[in-house]
């Protein structure tokens, strides 16, 4: 199977299973090659990459790498607790983690590499819609799904959420089934009790 000579920024933290601010460190400190292409973004080739993996015992690929890994941030502790045991439960393909403000969540964007992103919000101090506009804006983060979710129905808010690059709003209580199709994943499991507000804002 052929392999792709050049890899990108992107493609490097991947294959290296690393956070993108170690990566720049390394380049910077002149220990790992790179050079700019015509759009002056940075280039790796796949050989350097070898061997600078080799010469720090790192091994290429992500042993989880067909997993999707979902990030939950909201202050209530005990909801983020109950969601992150229900992925574990119900799928073992899905990495499930959380934290309770803002700064958390940009410190584990930073350590870590998401697929998805699930935000409150309402967080304390307005944070909510600064962190979104972060992610989509930053380049090592923009390819992160983001779906916000709701205990009050703000059309305002939901709306400025879609412009910063949200693909759905949830609202509180969320229902397990509306969240599994607003993530895209093909699971179905039967609700218990009643749910009140259930509906799901989805940008048109």
């Amino acid at each position: 199977m052929a392999e792709k000579t050049n890899l990108t920024s992107n493609e490097v933290v991947d294959l290296l299973m690393d956070i993108p601010l170690e990566v720049f460190e390394w380049v910077q400190q002149a220990k790992l090659h790179v050079k700019l292409d015509d759009g002056f973004e940075s280039i790796f080739t796949r050989d350097d990459l070898r061997h600078f993996a080799i010469s720090r015992g790192l091994s290429l690929g992500r042993p989880d790498k067909n997993k999707l890994r979902v990030l939950i941030v909201d202050n209530d502790s005990r909801f983020t607790r109950f969601l992150v045991e229900l992925f574990d439960t119900l799928s073992e393909t899905i990495v499930a983690s959380a934290v309770e403000n803002a700064a958390d969540a940009e410190s584990s964007l930073l350590r870590n590499r998401f697929d998805i992103v699930l935000v409150e919000l309402i967080l304390t101090n307005h944070e909510s819609l600064a962190l979104c506009r972060r992610i989509k804006s930053d380049h090592s983060t923009r390819h992160v799904r983001l779906i916000t979710m709701s205990h009050h129905q703000n059309e305002e808010l939901v709306q400025r959420s879609f412009m910063l690059g949200a693909e759905a709003c949830l609202a509180k209580p969320v229902e397990h089934q509306k969240l599994f199709d607003a993530m895209g994943l093909q699971m179905h499991i039967p609700e218990k009790g009643e749910v009140l507000r259930p509906e799901i804002y989805q940008q048109h």
